[in-house]
């Protein structure tokens, strides 16, 4: 539950066998994003896939009452600096570009000012290399009340918005 990555990497490191019944490998300590190294693209057919992955946060502030997301991954979201999303994104190029690039994190905007500061070096990347993809995220709804983000993501070339919608 939660990230347990390190767990879980330990785990496989010392357990060659399948294992007799399921494990539950829980953290309560979260490692900052930005410690994480860039994903091994390389080791990938990308070309062969629709679109590729990147992760700039986790967790999210808010708690709507259909979404586990802060129960697992806290509410406070954990971010990767500008600079690693850009090298990330360099990396899926020379792998192989698959066209599109999902943000799969909890909630693109749950740092407003984080996404703020990573959406200009966004525009430039894709500026200075002819737009080479098309973005993708989730977001929550209340993304329609930041026009400057809105416009922003579209100069960044952001295509498709997916929105969780809270009824009562």
């Amino acid at each position: 539950l939660g990230d347990a990555t390190d767990a879980m990497i330990a785990y496989l490191d010392s357990h060659t066998e399948r294992p007799s019944q399921q494990i539950i490998l829980q953290t309560k300590e979260r490692v900052p994003l930005h410690q994480f190294p860039i994903p091994a693209y390389e080791k990938l057919p990308l070309r062969r896939y629709f679109l590729g992955s990147v992760q700039f946060s986790s967790g999210c502030p808010y708690h709507c009452e259909f979404c586990d997301i802060p129960a697992l991954y806290g509410n406070h979201p954990r971010l990767k600096t500008p600079q690693q999303i850009l090298e990330e994104l360099d990396a899926i190029l020379a792998a192989g570009n698959p066209g599109a690039i999902y943000f799969v994190d909890d909630n693109f905007i749950g740092n407003r000012k984080a996404v703020m500061e990573l959406l200009p070096h966004l525009i430039e990347w894709q500026k200075e290399r002819g737009y080479p993809v098309q973005f993708a995220c989730e977001a929550t709804l209340n993304l329609a009340q930041s026009p400057k983000i809105l416009a922003m993501m579209r100069e960044a070339y952001f295509c498709t918005v997916f929105c969780g919608i809270e009824t009562p």
